[in-house]
Order: structure tokens, then C-alpha cells, then sequence
């Protein structure tokens, strides 16, 4: 009876250790922190609010300020990113805006204003908005003139969507990872680095 008891004893006290050790580990070392509370200054800098901004005139397709973006070696359109057009734009905006000519294999262009936003933050908290582009309009290079989208909308972009949007992938890379340049000539630099053909981050192809 006494050796029961003393089991029993045991056994409540293991439990009731087993217990404390839960309940701290998931205050503490979990990777979601119930105790955690959002400050305003951290919920002010990842608003996000559109900044209204009129297209630019369309572009020269034949002009010399156009730089060639390298997908990869099965891409079959021929990219092109045209860098006096960078612009980053003001808060609580904040997203970069570039117009993009992805040339068909069989030489016809296809004009695009976009826009590119990078998440402030790598853990996305409540309704913060994630990384993601937007078409503003496409080009008509009959009429010169820009045709903007009647349901334009922010689409996800980042890692999930390297299978399906490889162009846009390299863009995120380009200027996403490692934080937004301060400046459109960051940003170039950040094309030159990162998304040409022999961009120092990729090996080079003969192709």
C-alpha cells in the first residue's frame, strides 16, 4: 500500500512538472507570442495607401535607356525593364513603379506600368499587407497611348510564385531581398546585380 502511494505520488508530481514546462515553453518559445501587442508606431509603419500617380508618356521601345532582364535560360520572351522610368513612391505608399517591355520570341512588345511592393516586415502581422505587384496599364503602341486595366488589384508575389511568374520572381529578388533601396539609383544598381544576365549573383551562361 505504501509503495502505491508513493508511485501515485510520483506520478502526480511528474505530471504537474510536465505541465509548468508546457504552459512556459509555449509563453515563451513558440514562434507566435501570445503576449505579444502591436505598438502604433509598428502598426503606422506597415500601412499601406495607394499613391495616385499618372502614367508617364509611353515609352520609345527602340530607345537606348532600356536594360535586359535574364529569367533564365527556357524563358522565350526577352525582358526588358526601362530604368529612367524607376521610381520609388512617397509613404505610407512606398512601392516601386517601373514599366517593363516583355518582348515576344518573335519580336513584338508588349508594354506594361507596374508596380512593385515589398512587405516591411518578413512576419506578416494581421492585416499587413504582403509583397505584391500591380499592373496600372498596358501599352498601345498603335495609338501611343496607355490602357489601364478596369479591375487592376495588388497580386502576391515572392517565393510562392517563382513557378508561376518567373519575371516578376526575378524583380522581387532584385529589389525586395535584403530591404528597398533608399533611391532609383539603388535600385538600378540592385538590376545590374541581381537580374542581368551576368549579374554577379548568378552564373554566367554562354547562351
Amino acid at each position: 500500500m505504501e509503495k502505491l502511494m508513493r508511485r501515485t505520488a510520483l506520478l502526480l508530481l511528474a505530471l504537474a512538472a510536465g505541465t509548468s514546462l508546457a504552459a512556459g515553453f509555449s509563453q515563451k518559445d513558440t514562434p507566435i507570442n501570445t503576449r505579444y501587442r502591436e505598438t502604433p508606431e509598428e502598426a503606422a509603419a506597415r500601412e499601406f495607401k495607394e499613391h495616385t500617380a499618372k502614367l508617364p508618356p509611353l515609352p520609345d521601345t527602340h530607345s537606348d535607356g532600356w536594360f535586359d532582364i535574364y529569367v533564365d535560360e527556357n524563358y522565350g520572351k526577352q525582358p526588358k525593364i526601362l530604368l529612367d522610368s524607376l521610381q520609388i513612391m512617397p509613404a505610407p505608399d512606398g512601392s516601386i513603379r517601373y514599366i517593363l517591355n516583355i518582348r515576344s520570341d518573335k519580336g513584338y512588345d508588349n508594354l506594361t506600368a507596374e508596380g512593385i511592393f515589398c512587405a516591411r516586415f518578413s512576419i506578416r502581422f494581421g492585416n499587413g499587407k504582403p509583397s505584391s505587384y500591380k499592373v496600372f496599364g498596358y501599352g498601345d503602341t498603335v495609338n501611343r497611348r496607355w490602357i489601364q486595366p478596369r479591375n487592376a488589384e495588388w497580386k502576391p508575389i515572392g517565393g510562392t510564385l517563382s513557378r508561376n511568374d518567373a519575371l516578376r520572381t526575378v524583380l522581387y529578388q532584385a529589389f525586395c531581398e535584403g530591404g528597398v533601396p533608399a533611391d532609383t539609383k539603388g535600385l538600378v544598381q540592385r538590376l545590374k546585380e541581381r537580374a542581368g544576365r551576368y549579374a554577379p549573383s548568378i552564373k554566367p551562361h554562354n547562351k
